[in-house]
């Protein structure tokens, strides 16, 4: 769960609840190579109202075959992508997608509370922004938050921009949920692109941050024993429901060493120099320009789609 570079894990497959380890809830941050990002949530100036309120805001006009809306609800209206039929670990859930409603409420919070309302974690202390994010979280993450913001590795989850720069409107989303076998269960998956247009508020020099993501939920059948179903609180689960998760995640778009410098805040490359500029352009041109992630990539602990681009942030000169 700890990304300590711009590494992603090797491995998607989530082990029990008692044994999964740090780096299963996390992947790393950004491109891959050696930079490090540490960009994270805090104190978030007042974002701008809309997206139009800023002149050549990049977001503005997105393909909506690419792009599928900009709010929590929108993700949740997704279809969800593969027959349980054609699959084989899928006969005791079939193809309801209502009998997946639980654990795509669980994950769509985790992503509402982490990256979709940065306007919610400002102001706040590091304590009370890690409980924030815990407190939206699926209960088989929530006892490794503390360890990751102790770790200063808040930046996989939370988006908050810097002092000095602020989101503008809501974020694009572009999303994908796919049903799928993986090691030898029923897992529901989640990826695609997180967006945010972003405002330098003293240049008003306007870019992108762009986070990938991709989640690989392991389902419950209801064909589990009594000890096996049962939930580390105690409850009893119930088919449908996720026994645990893996999460990977790259972020796109910053000034690398500035991340470092603000104690944990997201400052995105929107200074005018050579290299922030080609930063932004390189986020554009194969994030925003490419948003969706594929199946295969979410099942492919290697993929290039989710171990990052060291074109898309500004490094350490």
């Amino acid at each position: 769960m700890t990304p300590q570079s711009t590494t992603a894990p090797h491995a998607m497959t989530a082990p029990p609840v008692s044994s999964l380890r740090r780096r299963d809830l996390a992947g790393l941050v950004a491109a891959s190579g050696a930079i490090l990002l540490a960009a994270g949530c805090g104190r978030d100036p007042a974002p701008v109202p809309t997206s139009g309120d800023v002149p050549r805001d990049p977001l503005a006009h997105l393909d909506e075959v690419r792009w599928d809306g900009r709010t929590a609800d929108d993700v949740l209206a997704l279809p969800i992508a593969g027959a349980a039929s054609e699959l084989e670990t899928w006969g005791e859930l079939g193809d309801d997608d209502a009998v997946l409603d639980p654990a795509r409420q669980s994950l769509i919070s985790f992503l509402e509370a982490a990256y979709l309302s940065p306007g919610a974690v400002r102001g706040l202390d590091d304590a009370a922004t890690l409980e924030h994010v815990r407190s939206a979280s699926p209960e088989y993450w929530r006892d490794l938050l503390q360890s990751a913001w102790d770790g200063g590795d808040r930046q996989v989850y939370c988006f908050a921009p810097a002092e000095g720069f602020a989101s503008v409107g809501r974020p694009a989303l572009s999303m994908d949920w796919f049903r799928a076998d993986h090691d030898g269960a029923p897992a529901l998956l989640l990826g695609g692109t997180i967006a945010w247009t972003v405002l330098d508020t003293a240049t008003r020099a306007v870019g992108v941050v762009a986070y990938r993501v991709g989640i690989v939920a392991t389902l419950r059948t209801g064909t589990e024993t009594e000890a096996e179903s049962e939930t580390d609180t105690g409850t009893s689960a119930v088919a449908g429901s996720i026994s645990t998760a893996a999460l990977r995640a790259t972020i796109h778009g910053l000034d690398a060493c500035a991340v470092g410098e603000s104690g944990g805040l997201v400052v995105p490359a929107l200074a005018d120099t050579v290299e922030q500029r080609a930063a932004q352009r390189a986020t554009m041109a194969t994030v925003i320009a490419a948003p969706r992630i594929a199946r295969e990539d979410l099942l492919d602990p290697g993929s290039a789609a989710l171990t990052g681009d060291d074109a898309t942030n500004a490094a350490c000169a």
